[in-house]
C-alpha cells in the first residue's frame, strides 16, 4: 500500500513538474503556431510580445523535419493580423528568449483579417544573440595578438561610448547580411540540385533526344510537300473563277439589264396612274364643295352626264341650260 502512495506521489510530481514551466503564464484561447531554423535557448513558458507587451505564451517546442515548430497560446483580446511575423529575440543580452509577433507594417489592423484560431504564421526570423556573433568573429579575434585585442578594445571603448543601441543596430546588421548569404547559398544548392535533376532527366531521353532531328526534317519534308498542293489547288480555283466570269456573269448580267428595264416601265406605269388617281380625286372633291341647289326647302343633288341625260317630256336636252330645266317646275 505504502509503494502504491508512493508511485502515485511521484507520477503526481511528475506531470506537476511538466506544468511547472507555464505556471501562471499568460494564455488563452487562440493557438497560434510558427517554424523557425533555430529557437536558440527557447522553451515552453516562455512569453509571447507584441510591440513589447505580453499577449501569450510559448506552450510547446517540438522538432519538424529539420525544424523547430513553436506552438503558442495567445490571449483572444489580442487580436493577431494576417500577415504579422515571427522572430525569436532576447529580452536582453543576458535575458530570456521570446517570441516577438509584428503586424504587417502600412496594413489597417482595426479592419482585420486576423489569424484563427490554429493557424500557422508563414514568416518567421531568428535574432542572432551574443554568442553566436562572437563564433562568427571567433577565426578574426584569433588571428589578433593580445596586444592588438587589446588597443581594439580601447579604441572600442572610445569610439563607441554612449553609442551602444548603435552597435547593437549594427551587430544586427551584420548578421542579417550573413544569413542573408547563408539563404543564397541554400538557394543555390537548390538550383545545383534541380540542374543536375534535368541532365538526369536529359540522360534518360538521350535516344528520343537522337531522333529529334530526323523527326523535324520528315514534318518540314511534309510541310513542303503540303504547300506545293496547295499552291496548285489555289491556281486551279483561280481559272475556275475566270471561267465562271467569262460564261456565267455575261448571261445573267444581260437578264439583269431586262429585269431592269421592266421595273423601270412598271415604276412609269405606276407614276402615271398616280397622276390619273390624283386628277379624280381632285375632281371628287370639287363636286364635294359645290353648294347644294335647294327647291321648296328640300335638298337635290343633281348628276349630269352629257348624253346619258333622259329627255324632258320626250324631247332630248341638247343645250346645258336645259340642266335646270327640271328644277324650274313645281314638285309633283
Amino acid at each position: 500500500m505504502i509503494r502504491r502512495l508512493i508511485a502515485g506521489l511521484a507520477a503526481l510530481t511528475l506531470a506537476a513538474g511538466c506544468s511547472l514551466q507555464t505556471l501562471g503564464a499568460t494564455t488563452g484561447d487562440l493557438t497560434l503556431h510558427a517554424v523557425f531554423d533555430d529557437v536558440q535557448s527557447l522553451v515552453a513558458g516562455h512569453s509571447v510580445q507584441i510591440a513589447d507587451v505580453r499577449v501569450g505564451t510559448v506552450t510547446g517546442i517540438r522538432l519538424e523535419g529539420y525544424r523547430a515548430r513553436v506552438t503558442m497560446s495567445v490571449q483572444s483580446a489580442h487580436r493577431v493580423p494576417e500577415g504579422s511575423t515571427a522572430t525569436v529575440a532576447k529580452t536582453s543580452v543576458l535575458g530570456e528568449n521570446y517570441v516577438r509577433l509584428t503586424p504587417p507594417a502600412g496594413k489597417n489592423l482595426a479592419t482585420g483579417p486576423y489569424l484563427k484560431d490554429g493557424a500557422t504564421i508563414a514568416e518567421t526570423s531568428v535574432e542572432p544573440d551574443i554568442e553566436q556573433v562572437t563564433a562568427k568573429a571567433g577565426p578574426l579575434i584569433e588571428a589578433l595578438g593580445a596586444q592588438d585585442v587589446n588597443a581594439i578594445l580601447d579604441a572600442a571603448s572610445t569610439a563607441f561610448a554612449g553609442q551602444g543601441d548603435e552597435v547593437n543596430r549594427l551587430i544586427k546588421q551584420t548578421a542579417q547580411v550573413t544569413d542573408a548569404y547563408a539563404a543564397a547559398r541554400r538557394d543555390l544548392g537548390t538550383s545545383i540540385d534541380a540542374l543536375a535533376r534535368l541532365g538526369d532527366d536529359l540522360a534518360e531521353g538521350s535516344a528520343e533526344l537522337d531522333r529529334l532531328p530526323g523527326t523535324l526534317a520528315a514534318a518540314t519534308e511534309r510541310l513542303a510537300h503540303g504547300r506545293r498542293h496547295v499552291k496548285r489547288t489555289i491556281v486551279a480555283l483561280t481559272k475556275l473563277a475566270e471561267q465562271a466570269n467569262l460564261t456565267v456573269y455575261p448571261r445573267h448580267a444581260e437578264r439583269l439589264r431586262t429585269l431592269l428595264r421592266e421595273l423601270e416601265a412598271v415604276s412609269t406605269a405606276m407614276q402615271r396612274g398616280k397622276e390619273d388617281l390624283k386628277a379624280l380625286v381632285a375632281k371628287l372633291q370639287a363636286f364635294i364643295d359645290t353648294p347644294p341647289i335647294t327647291v321648296n326647302g328640300q335638298v337635290l343633288i343633281y348628276v349630269w352626264l352629257k348624253g346619258l341625260l333622259p329627255s324632258v317630256r320626250g324631247t332630248p336636252v341638247r343645250e346645258r341650260g336645259g340642266d335646270f330645266s327640271l328644277l324650274l317646275e313645281p314638285p309633283r
